[in-house]
């Protein structure tokens, strides 16, 4: 009777085991899968125009 017991005990630690994993490995293949959704996007054009003056440190007079 103890041994049945062990052995479902067993079984259920098992199941719970691979269901882990295989959820580990879905989440793993739903991460790569946005990454290269991402990677196949196109780069993103920004026309702003930039002076060279924006990247300077602001004076007292500016503040």
């Amino acid at each position: 009777m103890m041994s049945t017991m062990v052995i479902i005990v067993m079984i259920v630690v098992g199941l719970i085991v691979v269901a882990l994993i295989g959820s580990g490995i879905f989440w793993f293949l739903v991460q790569i899968g946005v990454i290269v959704q991402k990677a196949a996007e196109p780069p993103t054009q920004d026309y702003g125009s930039y002076l060279l003056d924006q990247g300077r440190d602001a004076s007292e007079r500016d503040r």
